[in-house]
């Protein structure tokens, strides 16, 4: 009994892979027997010639090898049972040497290509590396070399479901790249129309994370370096992907408003960039391990997006939704492709193997959304404020004519004392201030306003948000140095911090603190700058 287990287990395992399916690719990692050449010397005559008991089997359905600084080989036994042609194709397009032995009853053929080899060496003159195997194979040795990790998926197949593979990746891989033209091409011409800086950098995340796709699919070798393999040597999609993470950090404390309304938060991404490229300079100087630095730093800044975005939101900034949902599913995307890496899944599944596609088109999707929701957010804001301006403009004009007829009958009334008259002339000046307007610009022009009716001015980088006492709001498009000078013949309006200026008369509550908080009429909280404090106290009449 045990000898016809045995018997039967090596004849499974001397069967290899066998090809029956014309109409079908097969995956044949999970076949492999590996063996690690430390010298990184041997040829691939020398590795036909190692005893299979030197061999170990992969353990996992692909091939999932980690970091190594060795050349890898990997031995399969294939067997053809069709009539046509067998071919092998790579998946993973950015692996730096491949060496290729094929063993069949008609001929063998060595290949050597890769990413660090001329272009020319490729079978097919694609991103893609593919070997003809021909109609007989018997033995396939694949040797693998790379800086970045040796992660791949091999699959045989004949030619029609092989161009069928390659026809459906050029078209999946064309369309996320199509998706994020459009959205940079938006992003840059709101740029030029608003001039503000979010939508540039927006921009420049959207540009580099399709180069960081083009670097994954190898299409940055075959579209504009085919004659210079050394550009594909790992530092260009290092650097990349590096650029990628610091400009949606630079996106992330622009849109989010982080430099005024959380300028903590704002120093602690500036130190994780600083943090991230120096895990990337490290990398480059020969310390691989530094790879691993790198991903933690990426998910732990990319876990902070959410709960700041989170946090906010639950603040009032309804353009974060968008933010949220679109960093929320780009990492979950980038969660399954750990969970790949660790074999806790998969690549056999279309959410892992596409998953870099589906989380950047997600990302950069619902990320214009949100900037299309902050416009819209904008409008809203100034027509509801060019409402109120008409609502108090009528009240305004209603309220001076009441006093023109109160001043008619003052003046009928015979004799008019001295006193009463300061007292009627005071009155009118009162009621003339609270009619004074101040003209505000904004997306719309130019709109007028009753000084009396705002209570702050919040920064909002080059821009500034007005609250008024009704609890409405609007985005004026200039700065808060601007309001400031403007307001400066006003007695009744302090800066109390960098990003805010108040009306004292709308002020309900102080809190001594370090600087002290200032409670206004419409429930926001505002922090007072130590700086300011003793000015402040004095303005409101609370020196000790």
């Amino acid at each position: 009994m045990i000898w016809f287990v045995c018997n039967h287990c090596c004849k499974a395992q001397s069967a290899g892979v066998v090809y029956t399916d014309i109409h079908q690719l097969i995956e044949i990692g999970g076949h492999a027997r590996y063996f690690i050449d430390s010298t990184n010397k041997l040829s691939h005559l020398d590795i036909e010639n190692i005893p299979d008991s030197r061999y170990a089997k992969v353990p996992d359905k692909i091939i999932n090898m980690g970091f190594s600084p060795y050349r890898i080989w990997f031995k399969f036994d294939l067997k053809n049972r069709t009539d046509e042609n067998l071919y092998a194709i790579m998946l993973a397009q950015d692996i730096d040497y491949v060496d290729v032995y094929a063993v069949s009853e008609d001929t063998t053929f060595f290949l050597e290509t890769g990413a660090l080899r001329p272009f020319e060496n490729r079978y097919f003159e694609l991103n893609s590396i593919v070997v003809n195997l021909g109609r007989k194979p018997q033995k396939l040795y694949i040797g693998l070399k790379d800086m970045n990790g040796l992660i791949s998926q091999i699959e045989v197949g004949t030619i029609r479901p092989l161009m069928k593979r390659m026809y459906r990746e050029t078209s999946i891989n064309f369309f996320v790249l199509g998706v994020l033209a459009l959205s940079a091409l938006f992003s840059f011409f709101m740029f030029l129309f608003l001039k503000e800086r979010t939508y540039f950098l927006f921009t420049l995340h959207v540009v580099f994370s399709a180069l960081t796709l083009l670097s994954l699919e190898g299409y940055l070798f075959d579209f504009l370096w085919r004659d210079m393999p050394f550009m594909n040597n790992g530092v260009n999609s290092s650097l990349i992907r590096l650029c990628t993470l610091l400009t949606s950090i630079g996106f992330s404390v622009e849109f989010l408003n982080l430099r005024e309304v959380l300028p903590k938060l704002h120093r602690v991404f500036q130190g994780l960039g600083v943090l991230a490229t120096t895990a990337v300079l490290t990398k480059l100087i020969g310390i691989q391990q530094a790879e691993v630095g790198f991903n933690i730093m990426i998910l732990l800044i990319f876990g902070s997006y959410l709960a700041t975005g989170m946090w906010l939101y639950r603040r009032g900034f309804g353009p974060a939704r968008f933010y949220l949902l679109g960093w929320g599913i780009y990492i979950f995307e980038i969660l399954l492709i750990v969970c790949t890496l660790f074999n806790v899944l998969t690549f056999e599944h279309f959410y892992t193997y596409y998953g870099y596609h589906i989380g950047v088109i997600f990302q950069t999707a619902l990320l214009t959304f949100a900037l299309m929701d902050r416009i819209n957010t904008l409008r809203r804001e100034n027509l509801e404020a060019r409402e109120l301006a008409m609502q108090r403009l009528t009240e305004n004009e209603r309220l001076m004519a009441e006093q023109a007829v109160l001043l008619e009958k003052e003046l009928e009334q015979q004799p008019i004392a001295n006193n009463d008259l300061q007292k009627l002339l005071k009155l009118m000046r009162d009621e003339r201030e609270k009619i004074k307007k101040i003209p505000i610009a904004t997306l719309e022009g130019v709109l007028l306003f009753p000084v009396a009716d705002i209570v702050r001015i919040e920064a909002m980088g080059s821009y500034a948000n007005v609250h008024f006492f009704n609890h409405q709001k609007m985005v004026a498009s200039r700065s808060l140095a601007e309001f400031e000078q403007q307001l400066g013949e006003y007695d009744n309006f302090f800066k109390v911090h960098k990003s805010h200026i108040i009306n004292l008369n709308f002020v309900t509550k102080y809190v001594r603190g370090d600087g002290g908080i200032v409670f206004m009429q419409d429930g926001s909280e505002v922090d007072v700058a130590r700086r300011v404090k003793p000015d402040f106290l004095r303005a409101m009449g609370l020196e000790n």
